[in-house]
């Protein structure tokens, strides 16, 4: 069986909203309802947990109920970090997911998440125990610690970008999260289930992406582009 966590405990502080970036409209419905709608439609996709800020369970519950959404199973309160709502929401499938089971955790404001993207993470998951959506980088890399000198080049040709969805054996998931939870690691702001795997000594494994994929509602900016691309959509449906 495959899993998604819908990552949807943020508070969108960078987008600059009152209502949490995930729940704004955008071309005349909330974002994460794109989403949620991806998900319902993939065949590779068994159930949904969303992690959601707790003030917005109950309008996820009826969106689900409004726009058909039967996969989604668990609306889950989020936790303080990234980190912390992932575990939130692995916690919640216990008892459900087995250990071979895969789990993928997606972004709430990943609209233009595909059907291919997701496929491809719980294949290569099921094989290696996880799975990280990736890109080859378009340009090169400056590596800077104070953002305005540099001494170190990381070419593009050997690194790629990473992105959701991140994707895992269920079993390996819990189990590290448990260790990390319990142990007081990788649970702060620059921890997520990469981080986690790798310092655990896990190798990670790359999965499809693609740069439409790549674009997240963060900015206003954000907001401008996504909308224009979604109108499109919705006035001819048959172009991507």
């Amino acid at each position: 069986m495959n899993y998604a966590i819908v990552l949807a405990g943020g508070s969108g502080k960078r987008l600059g909203a009152d209502v949490p970036k995930q729940f704004t409209e955008m071309a005349g419905r909330p974002v994460i309802t794109y989403v949620l709608e991806i998900l319902e439609n993939a065949a590779c996709v068994d159930g949904v947990c969303v992690v959601c800020v707790p003030a917005y369970e109950q309008a996820v519950r009826e969106w689900c109920d409004h726009y058909g959404y039967r996969k989604v199973r668990w609306v889950v309160d989020g936790g303080d970090t990234c980190q912390a709502s992932t575990y939130c929401g692995v916690k919640a499938l216990d008892g459900v997911a087995q250990a071979e089971d895969v789990v993928a955790v997606c972004l709430s404001t990943g609209v233009f998440l595909t059907e291919e993207i997701l496929a491809d993470a719980f294949a290569v998951a099921a094989k290696h125990g996880n799975a990280m959506a990736a890109m080859p980088c378009i340009y090169n890399l400056a590596e800077t610690f104070d953002g305005v000198t540099c001494d170190t080049i990381h070419y593009k040709e050997t690194h790629r970008t990473l992105n959701l969805p991140w994707a895992a054996q269920y079993g390996i998931a819990k189990a590290l999260y448990d260790r990390a939870w319990a142990e007081g690691v990788q649970m702060d702001e620059a921890s997520y289930l990469p981080t986690l795997l790798l310092h655990y000594g896990y190798t990670l494994h790359l999965s499809k992406d693609t740069s439409l994929n790549k674009l997240h509602l963060t900015t206003p900016e954000d907001t401008e582009i996504l909308t224009a691309i979604l109108e499109r959509r919705n006035r001819n449906p048959s172009v991507g």
